[in-house]
């Protein structure tokens, strides 16, 4: 029978005209048929496609199995739903979404028309499908099937984690019984899959799986030096793809902050680009003036958040580079997997500066799964730093063995990209040196008396970067307004460097002297197990000698040493030798000349002058 008056046949030869005549398509897609005809036989479908490969057409086209059932789809956002619904008019469906858009007289139109069968397809966000409302509303409507969209969303171990998602499955006990469930996403693990098929209550269901390979993409990662580095790497890749003629197609530059992303943008702008930016922050008629720019083509550069893309689409995506590192291998894939929808060879750029996951780390903190975000960045930062092909290792990380793309750049370039991974391999490795020395001060009994007693004086009133900013005898503008240049404690660990004085901070909060208050602005003060002690013994009775390690012994003697010079010749301490110097010495414990002139910071004239009597100490231990 025809779809529009009564029940189609399963055959295959049926649906294939149907997917014609609706949707301009001659054949399906891999998995697409096995989907449909599961969901025809009211079984559950788990389908996991790449970005491009149709997951919309899975439920879609069952809609027309009866002339006045209803498919319900959850969507996460609103652009989603309305560049689908959209879409679906265009190609003469009955579709509509009841969004937070729309005032209730609206809504109850729409649902009205849903109820007496005047719509085939009805989206709605996960708000408002657990709602009591639309609950209590449910039996009534003649649902014959339950779509889940951007089904990552459901699991806590996903990369876009949606509380809301998890409360899905209480739908089921107001559908009729034998309803279909179908769940469709373009990325999971086996972790993400089993908690989305357990979350949403799937019976059985039958997995669909696509392979994650696009053959058409070259991924690539660059490392830049700096921040000015990026921003002349990313002016010399659009320029190099010609990018400010809209007719080499689009590109999308993804970055992990609203902030950076008003940057970059103004960066472009300057630089004549016809440019766009979207996030959070702004308003969402702004936003949807801003993606209704790009896809209609007035602009061709997007910089974005990941707050962008979800059903993004636009088939001639040329570039898709990521600024900043993402949260996790599933978000870059699904970001990158935006480039070259059209099947034509496109760009995955992804720009690799450490200090990046350090945004991320800060931005992860801030959620409730902070360990398991942690660990999905894991995962980014061992893609950035491996020697592998990296389309085998994303086909790897989602469970599918591949061979080398022979496209990537460690593939097609394994020369200049071992040299580029090798000279940020040595950068980190220089940094990590560097900021080991700085560390390694060894605090003496009257400076850690000056940490616990600037922390005694402001219990949980400032945090780390405070209390360390303030010994050091800082100027900044957090300080002074605070007036805490006032305090006796002020520059008085002026010759420490920060780092150290940090790390001091958190030793004693891992061994419980110090504590935490807040989560936003935490502040810190010292337990009552890390306070000091007050003597209570006579003053003038001579204190029992405290037992130093040998170390500490050996800094002291050294320091002693050093102190006495410099009287000697009114010099500054630093001028005889410096504290990093003295903990390298006691560290290393030379025992020759040779062995002292080889430690940095003593040099040939140091060890002419001091070197016999440093030996000399050394041996007395």
């Amino acid at each position: 029978m025809s779809a529009n008056t009564g029940t189609v046949s399963s055959s295959i030869e049926d649906w294939k005209k149907i997917l014609h005549t609706h949707f301009g398509f001659s054949q399906f897609r891999q998995g697409q048929w096995e989907a449909v005809q599961a969901l025809l036989g009211r079984k559950d479908v788990l389908a996991i496609l790449p970005t491009g490969g149709g997951k919309s057409l899975i439920y879609q086209l069952p809609s027309f199995a009866e002339s006045k059932s209803l498919t319900v789809v959850i969507s996460p956002l609103i652009a989603l739903m309305k560049d689908q619904v959209d879409g679906l008019k265009a190609r003469g469906i009955q579709a509509a979404y009841c969004n937070s858009t729309q005032d209730d007289l609206e809504q109850i139109r729409i649902l009205s028309s849903a109820a007496t069968g005047k719509i085939r397809i009805l989206y709605i966000s996960p708000e408002r499908a657990v709602s009591r409302s639309f609950l209590n509303l449910l039996p009534k409507l003649p649902v014959s099937l339950m779509a889940v969209d951007e089904a990552h969303c459901v699991s806590q171990w996903g990369h876009d984690f949606r509380p809301e998602y998890r409360k899905l499955h209480t739908l089921r006990s107001y559908l009729q019984e034998g309803t279909p469930w179908v769940a469709l996403t373009a990325t999971a693990t086996d972790r993400v899959k089993k908690d989305i098929s357990d979350s949403l209550g799937l019976k059985l269901p039958l997995y669909v799986q696509g392979t994650y390979v696009r053959e058409n993409l070259k991924f690539s990662v660059v490392y830049p030096d700096s921040e000015r580095e990026k921003e002349n790497l990313l002016l010399e890749i659009l320029e190099k793809g010609n990018f400010q003629k809209s007719v080499s197609g689009k590109v999308i530059i993804y970055c992990s902050t609203r902030a950076k992303v008003d940057e970059i943008y103004e960066l472009l702008r300057k630089s004549g680009y016809k440019v766009g930016k979207y996030h959070a922050g702004r308003t969402d008629s702004s936003r949807e003036k801003t993606q209704e720019g790009y896809t209609s083509g007035k602009t061709n550069i997007l910089v974005a958040t990941n707050a962008f893309g979800m059903g993004l689409d636009s088939p001639n995506v040329r570039l898709v580079l990521h600024y900043q590192v993402p949260s996790s291998l599933e978000s870059y894939y699904q970001e990158a997997g935006r480039a070259g929808r059209d099947g034509k060879n496109s760009d995955c750029v992804l720009f690799f500066l450490p200090g990046d996951l350090s945004v991320q780390s800060f931005l992860l903190s801030k959620e409730a799964n902070y360990k398991g975000g942690e660990t999905l960045l894991s995962h980014v930062k061992s893609y950035v730093s491996s020697p592998d092909c990296r389309q085998k290792i994303l086909c790897d990380y989602f469970g599918e063995e591949i061979s080398n793309c022979g496209s990537c750049d460690t593939c097609a370039d394994s020369a200049s990209s071992h040299s580029a991974r090798l000279a940020y391999t040595e950068r980190e490795r220089l940094k990590a040196e560097k900021k080991k020395e700085k560390e390694s001060h060894i605090f003496d009994a009257d400076e850690i008396k000056s940490v616990e007693g600037l922390i005694s004086e402001y219990p949980a009133k400032f945090g780390k970067k405070i209390i360390a900013g303030t010994l050091r005898g800082a100027k900044s503008k957090d300080i002074l307004r605070r007036r805490l240049d006032k305090s006796e404690y002020y520059s008085s660990l002026k010759h420490v460097p920060e780092e150290s004085i940090l790390k001091l901070l958190e030793d004693w909060q891992k061994t419980k002297k110090l504590s935490v208050k807040g989560d936003k602005y935490p502040k810190i003060y010292l337990t009552a197990f890390g306070k000091p002690k007050v003597s209570s013994e006579d003053p003038d009775k001579p204190r029992k000698k405290v037992q130093l390690s040998g170390d500490r012994l050996i800094l002291n003697e050294l320091k002693n040493f050093r102190d006495r010079i410099a009287r000697r010749n009114k010099w500054k301490k630093f001028m005889v030798l410096q504290n990093p110097v003295l903990v390298r010495i006691v560290s290393q414990k030379p025992e020759s000349l040779e062995d002292l002139m080889a430690i940095k910071g003593m040099g040939e004239a140091k060890v002419r002058q001091y070197g016999k009597e440093i030996l000399a100490i050394l041996e007395k231990f």
